[in-house]
């Protein structure tokens, strides 16, 4: 048996961009007369709630055990009425921790004060660290193999005993027609798996209280069983999914798995698959299903804003609420680099604040992670700040002038791109950044959110930069 021991924090794709996998059921044993029953433990995220309870009268004494709604705050058994009689605590929210005793009032039979409950049978919380996990890969390409991590969290108080992991319903999704809002359908893919968990642990396997196991999630990129290449490169990439499930002694967990399988190093997914792979639904336009809808590859014939679609007019933005804003890079499929970005006040566009810097680490399987979903970042860069109340613009630095890094691209597209059209060269008000309300998979908005596409060069896929804009609204 393997034993998992608590781990630091794993943080598993922009946990922003995806909520928490699912949560195993509630579970809370019998209690036994005399004694204090079944506590809670943990449930999901939120505030804590106040442990303890107020008895009810009767010769047995049922005491209400205190609800369970924050992480880590656990109920104890309440007070028990008159009679010999314990109370009996059973605890709301999570699953069941252990019950502190219940005490039994004055009655006929005399003062009893009841014992300790035990733990309840699934008395642990188990969730991924993320709904999703997508891998970017090219294909042909075999070294080193193209994967991705996600971890598996214990939440609870008590160990959990996790006995199978497994990998399902391998399909390869397709997009709705051009112009079409997102809807992808599933065509199952025959023979061996196009995922595998790489050296999963030996079953059953131990995760303590606290603890993450990280699994590490292998796309396949060679192979009969690989659907064939797009015929059209413009097409972009085959888009491959699974589920992930890992069931335990509390219970299960699920999550998504996404693979998108270049057709060579340079060749890029279209911003539709790729939004498919983050979980948004929305109608992108041009770029929804074609990879270079721009043939010209002339900056100057960019699209503007696209009517008919989700793009809103969005130059610069303004703090919806208190705290900070955040802004997450979501995925790239950009020239190598390492290469930063960060705001400017809309007042002065020359004073450029750096929030993050993409990271540059060799790896054939993502163009040495420039052509990828969910990128990694330079160590000591952020995913917040905070503008104050005045209007602000984002920009990215892309490397297409100076072209330090050798990966080709043009001096006259400059080396900087604006939120504010009139700011980016070629002159002329060069539309580079698209400005979409953010929908999730239903197609429903979250508020206060905004994703961000970006054109660094002259095709128009607007993928170049993703990113997730939080907690602003578009200035007027």
């Amino acid at each position: 048996m393997t034993r998992i021991r608590p781990a630091g924090p794993v943080l598993a794709g922009l946990f922003l961009l995806a909520g928490c996998g699912s949560k195993s059921s509630n579970e809370t044993g019998p209690s036994t007369d005399g004694g204090g029953g079944r506590g809670g433990s943990s449930a999901a995220a939120g505030s804590s709630g106040a442990a303890g309870g107020s008895p009810v009268g009767g010769s047995a004494g049922v005491g209400t055990g205190g609800a369970t709604s924050g992480v880590g705050a656990s109920a104890g058994g309440g007070l028990g009425g008159g009679g010999s009689a314990g109370g009996v605590a059973t605890g709301s929210g999570g699953m069941g921790g252990a019950g502190q005793a219940g005490v039994g009032g004055t009655g006929a039979g005399g003062t009893a004060t009841g014992g300790a409950g035990a733990a309840g049978a699934g008395a642990g919380e188990l969730s991924f660290g993320a709904d999703r996990v997508v891998v970017t890969g090219v294909r042909g390409t075999t070294t080193p193999a193209a994967t991705s991590a996600i971890s598996l969290h214990n939440g609870g108080q008590v160990a959990v005993q996790i006995t199978g992991l497994s990998l399902s319903g391998q399909a390869q999704l397709t997009l709705g027609p051009s112009g079409m809002p997102v809807a992808a359908t599933g065509q199952a893919v025959a023979g061996a798996a196009l995922f595998q968990i790489v050296n999963p642990p030996s079953l059953p396997a131990t995760l303590v209280p606290g603890a993450d196991l990280s699994l590490t999630v292998q796309l396949s990129t060679t192979g009969s069983n690989l659907p064939a290449a797009p015929t059209n490169k413009d097409l972009g990439s085959t888009l491959l999914t699974a589920g992930l499930s890992a069931t335990s002694s509390a219970g299960s967990a699920q999550a998504t798995v996404y693979g998108l399988v270049l057709i060579q190093d340079n060749y890029e997914p279209t911003l539709g698959q790729i939004l498919i792979a983050l979980g948004y639904k929305l109608d992108v336009g041009q770029a929804q299903n074609n990879w270079n809808p721009n043939t010209s590859m002339m900056a100057a014939d960019l699209p503007g804003i696209e009517a008919g679609t989700d793009e809103v007019a969005a130059p610069h933005f303004i703090k919806a609420g208190s705290g900070m804003v955040t802004l997450t890079l979501a995925a790239r499929f950009s020239p190598v680099g390492v290469l930063p970005y960060g705001w400017y006040p809309a007042s002065s566009s020359a004073m450029l604040n750096t929030v993050g810097t993409m990271s540059m680490t060799t790896d054939a399987q993502t163009s040495d992670k420039a052509r990828m979903v969910y990128p990694p970042l330079q160590t000591g860069s952020a995913t917040a700040f905070d503008p104050g109340a005045a209007a602000f613009g984002i920009w990215v630095y892309s490397d297409q002038k100076t072209e330090k890094y050798n990966e080709g691209g043009n001096v006259v597209n400059g080396d900087y791109d604006y939120s504010q059209d009139a700011l980016n060269v070629p002159a002329g008000g060069i539309h580079r950044f698209k400005a979409y309300p953010l929908k999730n998979a239903s197609g429903t908005v979250i508020a206060q959110q905004y994703l961000l596409a970006v054109e660094e060069a002259g095709n128009g896929d607007y993928q170049d930069y993703v990113f997730v804009l939080g907690n602003v609204n578009a200035a007027p």
